[in-house]
């Protein structure tokens, strides 16, 4: 009977943090970094969205916009609470903040509650930030190397190196 006693008054484990990365925190080495614990569990994607950049104040910094007609991929991990924390302060200073209302589709079309990041601004540009900023070519090559470390797919990749070579983007 004590055993029983102590198997319903053991606190449960808590899931995981399931955190979806599709900026510079793709990058292996930024986001052990950031988050040494993180792991990689598998890619996923927001069907209906697309990439976009917008202004915050030193360049411009990715983030989703609602577009039926795209969607964007990242890498899902596994991060624990101190790990997460990490990850909203590093998100924050680049502009961004936790809410995105769907779910990451994993390749096998099963449905993922994650938590993700925005910027606040409410009506981005696909192609710079409201003012005309860009992004850092360096940062975006960080998110391309990231896609390519995870295997994102292939189609996703070149789009990202497009990037690097769209005059009107990084001009």
């Amino acid at each position: 009977m004590g055993l029983q006693a102590n198997r319903y008054t053991h606190t449960p484990v808590s899931e995981p943090n399931l955190y979806f990365a599709y900026t510079a925190l793709l990058a292996p080495e930024r986001i052990c970094s950031i988050a040494p614990g993180a792991r990689f569990m598998f890619s996923a994607h927001f069907p209906g969205t697309r990439l976009c950049f917008v202004a915050n104040g030193v360049g411009a910094v990715p983030s989703l916009q609602e577009d039926s007609e795209h969607t964007v991929w990242g890498g899902v991990f596994a991060l624990s609470d101190a790990d997460m924390d990490a990850i909203i302060s590093t998100e924050k200073a680049e502009g961004r903040e936790p809410g995105w209302p769907m779910k990451a589709i994993d390749r096998e079309g099963i449905k993922h509650d994650c938590v993700t990041f925005v910027a606040s601004q409410t009506s981005p540009k696909p192609n710079g930030g409201p003012d005309g900023s860009k992004p850092n070519t360096a940062y975006v090559d960080q998110i391309i190397r990231g896609a390519r470390h995870w295997n994102l797919p292939a189609g996703w990749v070149v789009g990202l190196e497009d990037l690097l070579g769209d005059d009107h983007l990084f001009g």
